[in-house]
């Protein structure tokens, strides 16, 4: 063995002590025989070649972190990265795992190729899925709305939504997903069942194309499989030991830590203050001179905007969710639950040297001065500092948040604002113009001080009798809570009781309310290859925050983006003086004229936030047949029926099913 063994001393205060942090060459034999091998489909892509099926095999399963799988970590900081080692952020948690890895198992391939991933539910007692975030299971060729031949490659079955596209998977089952990759980009998958994506249940999932076919290849030099970065909000206790005192109890919803990559700083294992012994964080390397292709994907949960930025540096953004822009520099960028963003980063005229990768938290993270830290790693032929000499003792979160210059995509912002960038002031780099729409459909989303029969008892305990932080609101989407079936739309329709289908148009209280609560599987029509503008309206109460929105299968563009409250100043917090909107409101300014409508080529995305008090207008193609979700990407509200489910065509028009397709239902 080669052991590089440094004793690292600290006099501080009078007390005079040490630790030994052990260097890169400290691993055993048995280590090395367990390199991760790339994968046969992470390649070149080129123009006229064979697309490859790439298959996986994810086995899910609960592990933990810091556990006997890293044995000295992080006194030792090569054991840190021994197999099945996720050390986080320091501390010790349940978590549950694909691969034995956190992140999860990394999918990179060319466009076109086709992705079957077999999955093995391990959860001694609990179910699962996995959906695969901005792709749009339609084939390889973009679905067009003149075209109503059905799509033989189209799998909408593979989209991983228990209830709508699939069974859940049980314990010890194995289901198998396939489908082509499509669109190229910047993408992520990750576990659709309740409360698993918090445990560590996900992981990218990067498309590439032949550089002959990428409008934005001549922009970069290098676009590298360790140049992505992957961040979540971290907590130190499991999902449902969160979500549970939170809806039933005055239990935190504030994350504690950030993630990046799975690494994280918050442990200190040393004696001393500084410089102290953290676990390793995340670390990309550069050369001077160079443009580098960074690929960002924000796998955040709860109520966590991440400010990101990198010192001494710009960020050129080229992309979002999958879909090219033209061309923005910026100092920092907000990436809100389920975003993508791939940014260039110039190394030229650069000093060669380590500099910090920021992401600040917001919002709620901001409570508890959340932040997280990657290192951009400069080569310069010297021997590489370690990590603790250049990282000492706590960070500081007031320099993570509020970066001076341009940023895109802040909270709660319209659009209009050369300082203040918004996603509808962004133009996709594919010059198009749109023609005006065949219908517009307005959905609002507003906290209900309604009793929850999930949560509350109408007649012991109701909203209006519990006390302090117990009266805890439910989001609704025009003021219904969505519920699933316990069989799958797609697959079994004739199986689901037609009568608890509703939405705002056709709202039956006496079947779909109980004692001002309504919930239903809450369902609009869209016929297929229309053209629909659809707002998506934040009424502002009881809190100034910013929703994100994710719709499954599609991308959408975005026209508009605007914040009407009274008090604009206001960001985050209770409500400020009239920060509140009603849905007739934004009808009555529609139908009025005073929304314009950006029709020359806005960007495209799958994922976007709405400002508070306002609305992001969207425009959808509904050119793929199916039964697609949309709903608030922060999970808890996911979870308790902050959504909306759209169907796409009629049955006529959805591909046929694949044969022998698992089945479930009620056992009564």
């Amino acid at each position: 063995k080669n052991y590089i063994i440094i004793w690292v001393c600290f006099l501080t205060i009078g007390v005079f002590s040490c630790m030994k942090v052990s260097g890169a060459n400290d691993q055993d034999p048995k280590q090395q025989k367990l390199q991760i091998k790339t994968h046969p489909c992470e390649r070149e892509c080129q123009s006229g070649k064979e697309p490859k099926t790439c298959h996986y095999k994810f086995e899910v399963e609960y592990s933990g972190t810091l556990n006997k799988a890293c044995f000295d970590c992080p006194l030792n900081m090569t054991d840190c990265s021994r197999p099945d080692c996720n050390p986080a952020d320091g501390i010790e948690r349940r978590i549950i795992t694909v691969n034995r890895k956190l992140p999860g198992p990394a999918i990179v391939v060319c466009k076109g190729d086709t992705i079957v991933v077999e999955v093995l539910n391990k959860l001694p007692a609990a179910t699962t899925s996995v959906h695969f975030h901005g792709l749009f299971m339609h084939g390889e060729k973009d679905a067009t709305a003149g075209n109503k031949e059905k799509n033989p490659q189209a799998t909408p079955w593979s989209d991983g939504v228990p209830g709508v596209t699939q069974c859940p998977i049980l314990p010890g089952q194995t289901f198998k997903y396939e489908f082509v990759a499509n669109p190229a980009g910047t993408h992520w998958w990750h576990s659709h069942a309740a409360l698993q994506r918090e445990d560590g249940m996900y992981g990218q999932l990067i498309i590439k194309e032949p550089d002959d076919e990428n409008i934005q290849r001549n922009l970069y030099d290098e676009d590298l499989a360790e140049h992505v970065l992957v961040i979540e909000d971290w907590v130190h206790k499991s999902g449902e030991d969160m979500f549970i005192p939170h809806h039933w109890d005055d239990g935190s919803n504030k994350a504690t830590s950030f993630l990046v990559n799975g690494k994280g700083r918050f442990h200190n294992f040393g004696v001393n203050k500084y410089p102290g012994l953290f676990t390793p964080v995340e670390e990309i390397f550069v050369e001077q001179g160079k443009r580098y292709r960074l690929r960002i994907i924000n796998a955040g949960v709860s109520l966590c905007p991440v400010e990101m930025s990198i010192d001494d540096h710009n960020l050129t953004v080229i992309s979002s969710d999958g879909a090219d822009i033209k061309p923005i520099q910026v100092n920092s960028l907000v990436l809100h639950n389920g975003e993508r963003y791939d940014v260039i980063i110039d190394t030229a005229a650069k000093v060669a040297k380590t500099y910090l990768i920021k992401f600040g938290g917001l919002m709620d993270c901001g409570a508890n001065k959340i932040h997280g830290t990657a290192l951009l790693r400069y080569k310069n032929g010297k021997y590489l500092i370690q990590q603790h000499k250049i990282l000492k003792g706590p960070t500081k979160y007031s320099s993570y948040i509020n970066i001076p210059g341009k940023q895109l995509n802040s909270i709660n912002r319209g659009q209009g604002d050369l300082k203040k960038v918004s996603v509808a002031d962004l133009r996709s780099a594919k010059k198009e113009t749109l023609k005006k729409a065949d219908r517009t459909i307005y959905m609002s989303y507003i906290f209900h001080d309604t009793s929850n029969p999930d949560f509350y008892d109408d007649q012991t305990y109701s909203f209006a009798d519990v006390i302090g932080k117990n009266n805890l609101r439910t989001p609704m989407m025009n003021n219904i809570s969505l519920t699933f079936p316990v069989s799958p739309l797609l697959s079994q329709i004739e199986d689901v009781d037609i009568s608890l289908f509703c939405n705002s148009e056709n709202l039956d209280p006496e079947v779909h309310c109980k004692g001002g609560f309504c919930s239903c599987y809450h369902l609009y029509q869209l016929n297929y290859g229309e053209e629909i503008d659809m707002f998506i309206i934040d009424e502002g109460l009881p809190w100034d925050v910013s929703h994100p929105f994710h719709l499954h299968g599609f991308h959408f563009k975005v026209l508009a983006m605007e914040r009407l409250g009274a008090s604009p100043e206001y960001l985050f917090g209770l409500n400020g003086p009239g920060n509140n909107i009603t849905r007739q409101m934004v009808i009555d300014r529609d139908l009025a004229g005073d929304i314009p409508r950006n029709l020359d080529s806005p960007p495209n995305k799958d994922t976007v936030a709405v400002p508070d008090a306002g609305y992001t207008l969207i425009r959808i193609r509904a050119d793929n047949p199916g039964f697609w979700l949309m709903h608030c990407h922060m999970s808890w509200h996911a979870h308790i029926g902050m959504g909306v489910i759209f169907k796409v065509g009629s049955q006529k028009d959805l591909p046929k099913m694949p044969s022998k397709f698992p089945k479930c239902g009620n056992f009564v």
